[in-house]
């Protein structure tokens, strides 16, 4: 992301959370426990390894981190974003939390490796200045390098009758190609939501003998 589309992505999450304080509204998502859907459809690998490392990217108020303890996860984790602001409520909430202010689309940028890396909402805005799909691409990139077991986000799909004012849908099939230069093991779900999707795609997408892939869908030993 470039400076003038970063520092007004920090600008209006700073709006937003002067006027809705800490909570999904602020963050841009509606009430009505819609987040929680995305996180048990993000996290659903993470949960069945209670003892894995997530690394959430674009974590706002860690409210992933929140999630994640709720259903018996107890492993590490690491959060980073690019709005201080939503950074000193995370860390007013959960004080010992490693969280970092990042933006995970810059060129050689550095992650701490974890077995998921896990995003949401990160792509969902309409960039002023610069290329939506490039800095997707960037952000994939980056997480992928970090991840040893898979990478999970979540888009606003281009499956829709009405596209909101400021954000960016991604085309599901443009999302599977891109996932499909990183990986040849890859999840989409387009069923949990209308408007959204969610995409997983696994390091270990090795071919055994019998023509399957070899799931090893928690950490390394």
């Amino acid at each position: 992301m470039n400076d003038l589309d970063r520092e007004d992505y920090i600008a209006r999450y700073r709006a937003r959370l002067s006027e809705y304080g800490v909570s999904p509204v602020a963050l841009g998502w509606g009430r009505y426990g819609r987040q929680e859907v995305r996180f048990a459809v993000l996290a659903e690998h993470a949960l069945c390894n209670p003892t894995s490392s997530v690394l959430d990217t674009g974590c706002g108020f860690a409210d992933l981190y929140g999630f994640l303890r709720e259903h018996g996860w107890h492993g590490r984790y690491i959060g980073v974003d690019v709005v201080p602001d939503l950074l000193a409520a995370a860390r007013k909430r959960y004080p010992e939390l490693e969280l970092r202010e990042l933006d995970i689309t810059l060129a050689g940028v550095d992650l701490e490796p974890c077995d998921y890396a896990i995003a949401s909402g990160v792509f969902n805005a309409k960039l002023k200045v610069g290329d939506n799909p490039t800095n997707i691409i960037a952000g994939l990139t980056a997480m992928w390098r970090a991840a040893r077991v898979a990478v999970c986000v979540d888009f606003l799909s281009t499956f829709v009758d009405y596209q909101k004012p400021g954000a960016h849908h991604t085309n599901p099939g443009w999302a599977v190609a891109a996932a499909r230069k990183l990986s040849r093991r890859i999840i989409l779900r387009h069923d949990y939501m209308p408007y959204e999707f969610a995409i997983t795609i696994f390091k270990d997408d090795a071919i055994s003998e019998r023509n399957v892939f070899q799931a090893c869908e928690g950490p390394p030993a």
